[in-house]
């Protein structure tokens, strides 16, 4: 029997289950952490959670072996890396560079990663790379360990909800998005022709259940399409699978999306959980949770790559103790059997000679130094190319206030208002220009032909004035561009 435990906040999730490629979910237990004990998946005050889970688990009867922590934070840091094919020690050293522009000394972290895709054409792995601090998981590890129990792995939230769609709805469909609905906090998962490509986690801070709750939740959609757009993606979201609310909220909130310009169907998650309708809504709150039962390999789990260095770390705890018991019993005995260890180590000399003398010829020397100076070219030939592309992509998502532009806005007031361009702000996208209409009904009909135009992003009508000279309303307007409009125009 497996146990996976999720942390971000107070509401702590706990999931029983069988854990493999495809987990088997049996029980599910929320528990509330005491207030200020964990925040943002840090330990604020490890001896009242460690306390209070201690109590939880004895009265709930949960196992303590086969322990996974699954954790949501900011302090770790994720990101999609294009990689060469290399053995693992060449991967993490790959996936450190990557993470070189985080200001953070390479010895107080460690990595994780997940597999997301293949090139055939450019024979580059796709990966979700992590990294996390050594302290933050220490801090973790130490509320376990004064329960008494070792976790067997410690999993970014992120990481662990990417690997259960991946390994569950992409088998199904190939583009769709994955709305997670935890308490306050809401989180999306894109995947685009069955690759994942964003993330994001969004804190709604309206009351939860109320309309503008739910408005939040579909704000939170918008940034996927932003993010599409920028990225030129042209597929079409099949589903948006909604997790952690019910039936009855699912109908408002297909309607609030579709408010929102999201026109993709929204229903509840139900694949890949494999319980029961009983259980199928515990599940889907504490899908966090039930994703750490999916096996998505070693490498996901932080622990596998984490190194104990210094001496804080090598404090040596009761286990610790009889373990250096053993090792001294076991030591004892090994002297005994030196003395055919050293004469095997005779016999084998002469082997190891011949070895030597091959692995220093100048020729085979020289060899190996090409291949490592044209690897360490080739990586940084890479890192470039990725630099310049992402530069690129950053421009082209920036509007541009084109005479195409230009034409849109004079040509939806005609025949309701008069107006003027008077500046552009390019930072923003904030177009600003006067408006003057004859007629209040006039200001209307024009204000909604402005909200019809595709070319903006947002527009805010915050009232208007009457010029009594002019005989002349003076309509107050603040328009704000779409993302990489006008450019098209500007490049043909």
């Amino acid at each position: 029997m497996s146990v996976s435990v999720y942390f971000s906040n107070q509401i702590i999730q706990i999931a029983v289950g069988k854990r493999a490629k495809r987990g088997t979910l049996q029980r599910v237990y929320t528990t509330i952490a005491p207030d200020g004990s964990i925040i943002n998946g840090i330990v604020m005050d490890g001896d009242a959670l460690a306390g209070h889970l201690r109590s939880f688990w004895q009265a709930q009867n949960i196992p303590t072996n086969d322990v996974y922590l699954i954790v949501n934070s900011n302090k770790i840091a994720g990101k999609n890396i294009e990689i060469p094919i290399l053995g693992e020690k060449k991967t993490i050293q790959f996936i450190k560079r990557e993470f070189s522009d985080m200001q953070r000394e390479e010895s107080e972290n460690t990595i994780a990663y997940i597999p997301i895709g293949y090139d055939k054409k450019t024979r580059l792995k796709h990966l979700y790379a992590e990294l996390a601090p050594k302290e933050q998981l220490r801090e973790l590890m130490d509320v376990f360990t004064a329960m008494g129990i070792t976790l067997k792995g410690i999993i970014s939230g992120e990481g662990s909800i990417i690997g259960y769609a991946q390994m569950t709805l992409a088998k199904q469909f190939k583009t769709f998005i994955l709305q997670v609905v935890n308490g306050n906090l809401v989180s999306n998962v894109l995947f685009v022709d069955g690759e994942f490509k964003y993330y994001n986690s969004v804190r709604c801070f309206n009351e939860i259940g109320t309309e503008a709750y739910l408005e939040d939740l579909a704000r939170s959609l918008n940034q996927l399409e932003q993010f599409m757009q920028t990225q030129k993606i042209e597929s079409q979201v099949e589903r948006i699978f909604v997790a952690g609310t019910s039936g009855n909220d699912i109908n408002v909130y297909s309607q609030v999306v579709r408010e929102h310009g999201v026109t993709s169907p929204c229903e509840l998650l139900n694949t890949g959980l494999g319980v029961g309708t009983e259980l199928q809504l515990s599940s889907e709150k504490a899908l966090f949770a039930v994703s750490g039962l999916y096996d998505q390999g070693t490498n996901s789990n932080f622990l596998k790559h984490f190194s104990l260095k210094d001496d804080s770390e090598n404090l040596v705890d009761p286990r610790m103790k009889a373990r250096v018991i053993a090792v001294a019993t076991t030591f004892v005995l090994m002297m005994i059997g030196f003395g055919v260890a050293l004469t095997m180590k005779l016999v084998r000399n002469a082997r190891y000679e011949e070895l030597r003398d091959y692995n220093v010829k100048p020729n085979v020397v020289q060899q190996t130094a090409m291949y490592d100076s044209e690897v360490e070219r080739r990586d940084a030939l890479l890192s470039k190319f990725n630099s310049i592309n992402t530069i690129n992509e950053t421009l082209d998502s920036y509007p541009v206030c084109s005479d195409e532009i230009i034409d849109v806005i004079e040509t939806t007031a005609k025949g309701y208002a008069e107006v003027e361009i008077l500046s552009f702000n390019a930072d923003e996208g904030k177009v600003n220009f006067s408006a003057k209409a004859a007629s209040v009904n006039d200001i209307y009909k024009y204000i909604d032909n402005l909200l019809l135009e595709d070319i903006f992003k947002t527009v805010e009508h915050t009232g208007y004035t009457y010029d009594s000279k002019a005989n002349l309303y003076n309509i107050h307007v603040n328009c704000t561009l779409a993302g990489s409009v006008g450019r098209r125009s500007e490049e043909e």
